[in-house]
């Protein structure tokens, strides 16, 4: 069985990879963890803005999780205190993931260069599938 991690970091607090994850799963009936890794010692002038950025997205992926079972989709959630990347791949390695699906930052193109090197670290890390997910544009409404 397929074994999808979709992994959740409160700085970049998006759910499009977990959606994308769910709808694949429920397609080809794979197995879907959610990882939240939360940052060991948080800095004490953001804890409170952290912790409320950490509840709303606890929140957002629990409604996800629920829809999802309902539909009959087999979907764990696990969170871990570290560094995202060593957290990461730590986690892929001991639970015998077969799909990581992560997002791609939109941003400047320093981001996107960070993140390509942060792809190729992991790449060579780890024995898994990689899928990128990008957030699909809004379209402007159409005026009839």
């Amino acid at each position: 069985m397929e074994r999808i991690l979709v992994t959740m970091d409160p700085a970049r607090p998006h759910l499009f990879a977990g959606i994308h994850a769910l709808n694949l799963a429920r397609r080809i009936s794979a197995k879907v963890i959610f990882l939240l890794v939360l940052p060991n010692t948080p800095d004490p002038s953001e804890t409170s803005a952290g912790e409320k950025t950490e509840a709303d997205l606890k929140k957002r992926v629990e409604a996800l999780i629920e829809d999802a079972r309902s539909d009959g989709v087999s979907v764990d959630y696990y969170a871990a205190y570290g560094d995202y990347e060593s957290e990461l791949i730590s986690f892929v390695q001991e639970n015998k993931v077969t799909l990581l699906v992560v997002e791609s930052p939109a941003g400047p193109q320093e981001t996107a260069e960070a993140f390509k090197n942060f792809l190729d670290k992991l790449r060579h890390r780890i024995n898994c599938r990689i899928e990128v997910v990008n957030e699909k544009p809004k379209t402007p409404e159409r005026k009839e």
